[in-house]
């Protein structure tokens, strides 16, 4: 009787160690999925409201268009910040009269044989007096001591560098003169000086900037119409080389808004006639750079 409860207790105990065996053996159950985050906003993206070249051409180009075609004009640009950046002396040196180019930069030979980058701002206040163009809101121009334009060349392009057409031709002439010179080592400076440079030919003036000066601002910093110059000197005597690819006037600061409480201002003399836009800007820096590397030449912080 023992031995037959024996064998019989065997069988039952794997039997019953089955279940057991084959939970053991099942593969692991997946992880419960987590549950739905709560929703949130969307992360804020930051937009840089700086007005470059392009950006800023576009907003004077929207402003003329309004004008010309008799509707209102966005004003959401004041208190947008400004850095732009205008390429000139692409061809080389220019001559002509200074007065005839107020407003645009200018790369002129010295009589030394020496460089100067220079800009002489517009008097726009006198000239807007003169030819009667300010709103019939605004009577006067008193809220401001100065309005000093600066204009920008080529206004249907964006492109904030000499353009590869003007560099390469600037270098091809540059090649065979600075090949004379060489030849002619005795007085390299006065064969550059009696160079005849060619006639400027002056960029049209309808896309600007007008720096305006507070009539109760700090008197510190303002020019009184003085031209911005820097003078770059050849080594030795020698007459100095443009740089390959020109140079660039840069205004940075923020723009405002003319009495009429918004941020450009537009003339146009005739329905055929390209309407003149500006944009009112308080001038935070002005500076030369080299027209390819960007690199600092001078600079001025009117403010």
């Amino acid at each position: 009787m023992p031995i037959t409860t024996t064998r019989l207790a065997a069988p039952v105990a794997v039997l019953a160690a089955l279940p057991l065996l084959v939970w053991c053996q099942r593969p692991p159950e997946p992880a419960p999925s987590p549950a739905p985050a709560t929703s949130s906003p969307p992360p804020t993206v930051v937009i840089d409201s700086t007005l470059n070249r392009a950006a800023l051409l576009a907003a004077l180009t929207e402003a003329g268009s309004a004008l010309a075609d008799g509707r209102e004009r966005d004003t959401a640009l004041n208190g947008r910040t400004v850095s732009v950046r205008m390429p000139f002396g692409c061809g080389g040196p220019t001559g002509g009269d200074g007065a005839a180019a107020a407003g645009l930069p200018r790369l002129v030979r010295n009589l030394d044989g020496g460089l100067t980058l220079t800009v002489t701002p517009e008097d726009l206040k006198a000239r807007i007096a003169a030819d009667g163009v300010a709103p019939a809101a605004e009577t006067s121009l008193d809220q401001w001591d100065a309005i000093e334009g600066f204009w920008i060349a080529r206004p249907w392009s964006g492109l904030d560098a000499c353009p590869a057409g003007a560099v390469a031709a600037t270098a091809a002439v540059a090649a065979p003169e600075a090949s004379k010179v060489e030849a002619d080592g005795s007085k390299p400076a006065k064969a550059a000086v009696e160079a005849t440079p060619p006639a400027p030919i002056l960029p049209e003036r309808t896309a600007g900037l007008a720096a305006v000066v507070e009539a109760d601002g700090s008197r510190l910093g303002r020019r009184q119409g003085q031209a911005y110059a820097h003078v770059i000197r050849g080594e030795k005597g020698a007459a100095a080389s443009p740089a390959p690819g020109g140079y660039a006037l840069r205004l940075e600061g923020r723009l405002t808004t003319f009495a009429d409480g918004k941020a450009v201002k537009c003339v146009q003399r005739d329905l055929e006639s390209r309407p003149v836009c500006v944009a009112a800007l308080r001038l935070d820096r002005l500076a030369f750079e080299d027209g390819a590397t960007g690199a600092l030449l001078s600079e001025w912080r009117p403010r």
